[in-house]
């Protein structure tokens, strides 16, 4: 068969490179769009395009992840692109991405129109050694990119990729420039940090008064933390801190091997005293020992808000004749917004998840007498068990199979396949664990591990009034995952709680 006539759907894959921006235009990208989707048009190829601005180095670009997870899935027979350095340039990430087009038997397209079938040595060898001189390449580049930049810090230039925030790049000079509505931002992000304000809440006003990132997302305490501490702020260019891609991924270098140019930035958003001393207050609040690291309760760590999953705390009312409550939660989101899931009595929460552990108790005792049950001779449950779980395998393989040929036979459209393939994807996949489990557990196993937790079960409703504080957490954490606490205020349904149990 000739290979065209196996393709039906390609993914196109574009993408622009953050790293040279000066050498690639939009213009470019529309030239590389139109001759790809010429291409697919003259050979009547279903198409779905994933196009970004990004650097072939990073493996966790957006568009090229979901067209991976697309391409795991079956959905396309063949990856259409301008080559595969567009693709991909990494030296770890090539290989990856080669093995799964042959795992998947699918086809490669270039836009010169050569196809290669990596079932195929010759196209297999072709394909690597153009992986491997592309990322030569890019190698080469990086290093005089590297030398570029360290040339440009040393003489003042900004050459640090995008500004920080409430700066603005002046292309013409190669410097950056004060951008004052941003900057007053950064003004008083500082001020508030020196007035001893956490990150979190200094984040929520500069939300609250409109301020957004240089992506137009909301401020999160971390970035008020990156804000604090840059040095850009004050005046300074930092370049060669990093070894490595970016903030993320790469490992700091010594203090020795960065090119620090002091008073590169004139005018600067902070002065250096002020910079100092935001930063010495920041500091002095990661020093803090919070009252939580100081004192341990018994449901420390365990109770969790349904509303927005935030730990909910202990306090003891000291207006109360020292009356332990669980606090209510009151997280506030990044515009400032409170959550309001209640909070309740220490000693009623405590009541309730007792009575949750006497349940689980009787549940898991009449499981294992009917285990014992079953151990009876003649009577080989495993066997059935494993046989019903395979049965339902194959009907669900069956079914998938069918969703295929009904879509390559147009009876259903793409997105109520993908919707359809994704439900017996995950179906399937839990149907194999529990075979697995399944045939990996003995009975015998099956009976010690609910015996075992029945012991710990009784130890603590036996004792639990007599452990201290920290024992009492730790054998609740033996067994509990965590209580899920669902109160919010004005609802007059009754408090709810759910546990998760440990196996």
């Amino acid at each position: 068969m000739d290979l065209k006539e196996r393709i039906k759907r390609v993914a196109i894959y574009l993408r622009k490179s953050r790293d040279n921006e000066g050498e690639e235009s939009d213009t470019t990208l529309a030239k590389h769009r139109n001759r790809l989707l010429e291409i697919a048009k003259k050979n009547n190829w279903e198409h779905e395009i994933f196009q970004e601005v990004e650097s072939s180095m990073d493996s966790n670009r957006q568009e090229y992840r979901r067209m991976i997870h697309q391409l795991k899935e079956s959905l396309f027979d063949a990856v259409l692109s301008v080559n595969l350095a567009r693709v991909t340039r990494d030296d770890a990430e090539t290989p990856k991405f080669m093995r799964l087009l042959r795992e998947e038997d699918i086809l490669f397209i270039t836009d010169s129109e050569r196809i290669y079938d990596l079932e195929v040595q010759e196209d297999w060898q072709a394909l690597k050694f153009t992986g491997f001189v592309n990322n030569w390449e890019y190698e080469n580049i990086r290093a005089q990119l590297r030398k570029g930049k360290i040339d440009s810090a040393k003489t003042g230039r900004w050459s640090n990729g995008a500004p920080p925030f409430g700066y603005i790049y002046n292309q013409l000079k190669k410097k950056i420039e004060i951008d004052k509505e941003k900057a007053e931002g950064v003004k008083l992000a500082f001020q508030m940090a020196i007035d001893g304000i956490g990150v979190d809440n200094i984040a929520i006003h500069l939300n609250q008064l409109g301020f957004r990132t240089n992506r137009g997302k909301l401020f999160q305490g971390h970035s008020i933390t990156r804000m604090i501490r840059s040095e850009t702020y004050k005046g300074w260019i930092v370049s060669n801190r990093l070894k490595g891609r970016n903030t993320y991924e790469g490992k700091i270098r010594p203090k020795e091997q960065w090119i620090v140019k002091k008073d590169a930035i004139k005018p600067c958003i902070i002065d250096e005293s002020t910079w100092d001393l935001a930063n010495e207050k920041l500091d002095q609040r990661k020093q803090l020992s919070p009252r939580a690291k100081q004192r341990r309760h018994g449901l420390s760590n365990i109770i969790k808000c349904a509303l927005c999953g935030r730990t909910h705390s202990v306090t003891i009312r000291k207006d109360r004749n020292n009356r332990k409550e669980i606090k209510p939660c009151n997280k506030k989101n990044q515009l400032g917004e409170s959550c309001y899931n209640r909070g309740i009595n220490y000693n009623t929460m405590m009541e309730l998840i007792i009575d949750s552990i006497r349940t689980q108790r009787t549940h898991i005792i009449t499981e294992l007498k009917k285990l014992k049950e079953e151990r009876r001779p003649n009577i080989d449950t495993k066997s059935q068990k494993i046989g019903i779980i395979e049965d339902r395998i194959k009907k669900v393989s069956r079914a998938l199979e069918m969703l295929q040929i009904q879509l390559e036979e147009e009876l259903i459209d793409l997105e109520n396949f993908k919707e359809r393939k994704k439900k017996r994807t995950i179906e399937l996949n839990n149907l194999q664990k529990e075979l697995k489990k399944l045939q990996d557990t003995t009975e015998e196993d099956e009976i010690k591990s609910k015996e075992s937790v029945i012991k710990r079960l009784d130890f603590f409703l036996n004792n639990w009034q007599q452990l201290d504080d920290s024992m009492l957490n730790d054998t609740l954490m033996s067994f509990i995952s965590k209580v899920i606490w669902h109160y919010p205020k004005g609802s007059k349904e009754p408090p709810k709680l759910t546990i998760e149990w440990l196996e």
